[in-house]
């Protein structure tokens, strides 16, 4: 039978490697197939931290208005699978035993099945927090990103708003030069004289000749 001071020393080794790894969370994300939520590794996301979100436009640019629309209908839409969201494992998580994160109770165990069985428990309990955390890193990214759309595509309908209002008020000018012209027209037409209420001036005249008439050798 294995000590009960081996069986410690193996899981406080356990218990030192799922801190190392939850340490290590800010590094580096494990890479997984399982998770479909899971954008961007936090790696790439370390690597664009630099760079705008991708099809950054300039907020003075109003014709950008639908892009930016639809780049930050995209980026809502990603964030309904963001991993503050995933129930699934967020229960796997509250549903860990007390065992691989209270290093106290390692002095129950004194036997090395059971401190095998604990050791994968904690194995296991690292790569889920691991690379949850790591999910959890990349929404972070996510959202300090959509805030800043948020604040371009802001300042994009305020530029537009602007615009338009003064679209606006050019064309209630012109609509207003129009209105006066058809006024001062409908009064100009009013002030001509009637021609069908002037005398008939020919009446009872004879009619001119035609023009073989006037050239008839008879």
């Amino acid at each position: 039978m294995m000590s009960s001071k081996t069986v410690k020393g193996k899981d406080l080794s356990s218990l030192e490697n799922l801190n190392l790894s939850l340490w290590m969370l800010s590094l580096m994300l494990p890479a997984t197939e399982e998770k479909k939520s899971l954008k961007r590794t936090f790696q790439q996301i370390q690597e664009e931290e630099d760079d705008d979100y991708p099809g950054s436009y300039s907020p003075q640019d109003p014709s950008a208005g639908p892009l930016l629309t639809e780049e930050l209908i995209k980026a809502l839409q990603d964030l309904e699978n963001a991993a503050s969201g995933d129930a699934t494992v967020r229960q796997k998580i509250a549903s860990l035993p007390q065992e691989v994160q209270d290093v106290s109770l390692l002095e129950k165990i004194t036997d090395k099945e059971a401190a095998e069985r604990l050791s994968k428990t904690v194995d296991e309990a690292c790569l889920l927090l691991a690379e949850y955390n790591g999910r959890l890193a990349a929404e972070l990214e996510d959202r300090r990103q959509l805030a800043r759309m948020l604040v371009e595509y802001t300042q994009n309908q305020k530029d537009v708003l602007s615009e338009k209002e003064k679209k606006l008020e050019e064309y209630k000018q012109k609509l207003a030069r129009v209105t006066q012209v058809r006024k001062e027209l409908k009064s100009h037409i009013q002030s001509l004289p009637d021609l069908s209420l002037l005398p008939n001036v020919t009446g009872g005249l004879a009619p001119l000749p035609s023009a073989g008439d006037l050239f008839s050798t008879d």
